[in-house]
């Protein structure tokens, strides 16, 4: 009797147990229910919570159906992970055609195009080469800031003399008004705009240094031509699609034009010296609203490839899933000697079918449907572009979702104060055009009255009103006479001595 009293509390005991085991599975399926509601999880995870759930409170016969139903459903899946997959023709997927429209906008004959000069260059560029003995001493700070003298330094000299060659091609590269970079949009496009950005910014060095040296010794003209090509060359850099190359291009222009602004002020400035300079300036623009929406484009497909990388499509067009994605994500972000060391194995290849089987819950069914969550989240950007965008009005935050879009908000969460920074640096570039074109109309006064204005207003008339008006705050630029010749400044964006930004004189 006892033993069967044993038995039945047993049974009562494992009863108790399994409906605690019931509602506490019940609770987390409600609980991860609502999450999935509330932080807007993809429509496939929140059905499949909502299943699950109903399946949680079926009556015993039904449930037994619905449970053998699922793990026919894992049997599957585990069967399917463990099949050879078809992989001859597909490849992950690439957004082709918005490239071809970028490559189309872009499209330039070669004999128009100054990349063709700098290409040739880059082919021939030896890291050695610029790296003299003279490099490891304070020697090439010295003669980048001042104009300087062969007897000297000769050892400079005679190095420079084995540059005439580079330096005539860049000059000649200076020459021509476009330039066009090939776009590579995959993930391999980084490093080569780091590629060439390096070897660039060491030849504007180069110029400079050669302009520095024409300039000491009375080749005034030879050296305006040398400091004019750098300021070409950053141009000729802000106008390839990368935020990378539109940095570098604004750094370059801004070493020649202290260069241009020491001569204007301190130099024997001709009136045809000034014309000369002038003419450049003129010829140099930044355009805000053109040049940011620029960047988005190519930024955005660069992100749109990224996404890419979770799909895979064949040569017929036809689109699925890549089983390989979470290994074609690692190595694009992976240097080339780890790319080579990873080796897929056949266990390897499994856990990617795994994977694939989770981004078939987390990812938009195509790519097509990825890319236009990417365009929508990218309008924001593209608003900074606009006249009347608000620059007061704080970043957007990281969003609070379980979904692909999450991917997308966290990394505009980063790149957002990027491109408001990215804005700042264009409006103190374009108030050091401003300033250097004051400086030449100021150099103008000098030179016709023997000594410098009282203030701006002496020089107005004979200078675009533009050139007066302080970008980053809409007011004026503050000029003051000094001991030995004056001092000319931007407020900054607030305004305070402690944003002053100089134009004159220059470090």
């Amino acid at each position: 009797m006892s033993e069967q009293k044993e038995q039945q509390a047993e049974k009562k005991k494992a009863g108790t147990v399994k409906r605690i085991l019931k509602w506490l599975s019940l609770g987390l399926l409600t609980f991860l229910l609502i999450a999935s509601i509330l932080l807007q999880g993809p429509w496939k995870v929140t059905t499949l919570l909502a299943v699950l759930m109903a399946g949680a409170i079926l009556p015993k016969p039904y449930g037994k159906y619905f449970w053998s139903c699922v793990g026919g459903v894992v049997i599957a899946l585990i069967i399917w992970v463990f099949l050879p997959e078809e992989t001859e023709g597909w490849r992950p997927y690439t957004f082709d055609k918005e490239l071809a429209a970028l490559e189309a906008k872009r499209a330039i004959p070669d004999s128009e195009n100054a990349a063709i000069i700098y290409n040739q260059l880059l082919e021939d560029y030896n890291e050695a080469v610029f790296k003299p003995d003279f490099t490891y001493s304070n020697l090439p700070e010295l003669i980048r800031k001042e104009p300087w003298s062969g007897k000297y330094y000769p050892e400079v000299t005679q190095w420079l003399g084995q540059q005439e060659g580079t330096i005539a091609k860049l000059v000649e590269a200076s020459k021509i008004e476009q330039c066009r970079f090939p776009i590579n949009a995959d993930e391999a496009g980084g490093y080569d705009v780091l590629h060439r950005l390096k070897p660039m910014k060491v030849w504007s060095l180069l110029l400079i240094w050669a302009a520095n040296n024409d300039m000491a010794e009375g080749r005034t003209s030879q050296a305006l031509e040398k400091y004019i090509a750098v300021i070409q060359m950053g141009k000729q850099l802000r106008q390839q699609p990368s935020a990378l190359d539109f940095l570098a291009g604004t750094g370059i222009e801004r070493s020649s034009t202290s260069q241009l602004k020491k001569f204007i002020v301190t130099g024997n400035v001709t009136e045809e010296n000034l014309s000369v300079i002038e003419r450049a300036f003129d010829e140099t623009k930044h355009e805000w609203n053109y040049d940011l929406p620029r960047i988005l484009d190519y930024e955005k497909l660069l992100v749109k490839n990224f996404w890419g990388m979770f799909y895979a499509v064949n040569p017929e067009g036809e689109t699925r899933l890549n089983p390989s994605a979470a290994t074609n994500v690692i190595t694009a972000q992976s240097p080339k000697d780890v790319k080579d060391k990873l080796v897929m194995t056949y266990w390897r290849e499994r856990l990617m079918k795994v994977s694939t089987i989770l981004c078939w819950f987390y990812m938009p069914s195509t790519p097509q449907k990825a890319g236009a969550i990417i365009d929508a989240a990218y309008e924001r950007c593209y608003a900074m572009a606009e006249p009347d965008f608000n620059w007061t009005e704080d970043p957007r935050g990281s969003s609070v979702r379980f979904n692909c879009l999450h991917m997308v908000d966290t990394q505009l969460y980063v790149l957002e104060p990027v491109y408001r920074n990215i804005h700042n640096i264009y409006l103190r570039t374009v108030a050091q055009q401003r300033g250097t074109r004051l400086t030449i109309a100021l150099r103008r006064y000098k030179n016709k009255n023997g000594h410098w204005p009282e203030s701006l207003d002496e020089v107005k008339s004979s200078a675009a009103k533009e050139i007066f008006v302080d970008p980053t705050n809409g007011g004026s630029f503050i000029y003051k006479l000094t001991d030995e010749n004056f001092a000319l400044y931007s407020k900054g964006k607030d305004r305070d001595k402690f944003d002053d930004w100089p134009i004159w004189p220059v470090d």
